[in-house]
């Protein structure tokens, strides 16, 4: 074992047992710090980076494809697709698979009718470093998930449930659902909460449905931006108030509040912030601050916090909780972001 893995091993070990010990009455609390960062350039407005499960590899959408990110490897590895055509919404499945879908849910024509992408989702083998195989699993779904051995996808209005086979099945109505990895939890909205409304009528901001098991289901007011922790408790932003015209949708204001289970009341963990990215093992949560910074925490309120990035934004935690990855803000004259990635350690 190299150096660099043996350190790496001893600060994964100390921080299980930080995070074991904020079960005491007098809880220790775990606490990250920046060490070094890195990161490219991306390609497209929207990569949307995903880590690997079982490394520090991450896939992100570029350009009339998709492209991997390896930390002191081979950097960026760029992928183009057959037909050109980008890989939207990239999730990994394990250690060597992942997949994507199109680039939009639904669109309405001039005559008033809604109609849904028919490219569906792909399924990408990776083997040593290179797409292996691609291969089309169903032709229906848009932004899919992994949960339990199946993935959860939007079709229009519906909600889609796809399983190893390709057979889809349909949830029921709804919008933005987001899976819990592994338990039965579905949280999602009654009403779409960025894109354009061609299907409800309502004339207010809607509401989240959280579905923690079959028939326990509760509701949150204008929430978006669902995340399950590892206790399988809910993690969302509240929209506080409409925006002015022309800005952005958090600048109404905006809080992560906590649902720990069914029925229980919520509280508000992180006040001027969005984008709740839990930790995978630890009491730690990652967010974007009002401030345009992105910063981790403890789930507490008047927990520890520091910022890591004076600007950034959709924090992501890899599989060991040493890293978090983020989009850099892009430079003036752009709507190119930076996939950025920032190495931390146990204090």
């Amino acid at each position: 074992m190299t150096t660099t893995a043996v350190l790496r091993t001893a600060a994964l070990a100390l921080l299980v047992v930080l995070a074991a010990c904020s079960g005491q009455r007098e809880p220790l609390e775990p606490q990250l710090k920046a060490i070094r960062s890195y990161g490219w350039p991306a390609s497209v407005v929207d990569p949307d980076p995903d880590w690997n499960p079982a490394s520090h590899l991450l896939v992100a959408r570029s350009m009339g494809g998709f492209s991997t990110f390896e930390e002191g490897g081979a950097g960026e590895r760029r992928f183009a697709a057959d037909d050109r055509r980008e890989s939207h919404h990239p999730r990994w499945l394990n250690r060597e698979q992942f997949v994507f879908g199109p680039g939009w849910n639904a669109r309405r024509g001039a005559d008033g009718a809604v109609s849904t992408p028919s490219e569906g989702i792909t399924v990408v083998t990776m083997r040593d470093g290179k797409p292996e195989s691609r291969l089309p699993l169903s032709d229906r779904g848009y932004r899919p998930q992994p949960s339990e051995g199946v993935l959860i996808a939007q079709e229009g209005n519906r909600i889609l449930v796809i399983d190893a086979r390709g057979r889809v099945s349909e949830f029921g109505e709804g919008f933005d659902p987001v899976p819990q990895p592994d338990g039965p939890g579905l949280a999602w909205r009654d009403r779409p909460a960025f894109d354009d409304d061609w299907w409800t009528g309502g004339n207010d901001r809607g509401c989240m449905l959280v579905r923690w098991s079959r028939g326990r289901v509760d509701t949150l007011g204008d929430a978006v931006q669902a995340a399950w922790t590892r206790h399988g408790g809910l993690l969302a932003t509240m929209r506080l108030a409409p925006p002015a015209a022309g800005q952005p949708w958090w600048s109404g204001g905006s809080e992560i509040i906590h649902l720990p289970g069914p029925g229980a009341p919520r509280t508000v963990v992180r006040r001027g912030a969005r984008d709740p990215a839990p930790h995978p093992f630890a009491e730690l949560l990652a967010w974007t601050g009002d401030d345009g910074g992105v910063w981790i925490g403890t789930l507490r309120a008047d927990g520890w916090s520091e910022r890591i990035a004076v600007n950034g934004s959709r924090p992501r935690w890899s599989h060991d909780g040493l890293r978090v990855c983020w989009l850099e803000a892009p430079p003036e004259g752009s709507q190119i972001p930076g996939i950025r990635v920032t190495v931390l350690a146990v204090r």
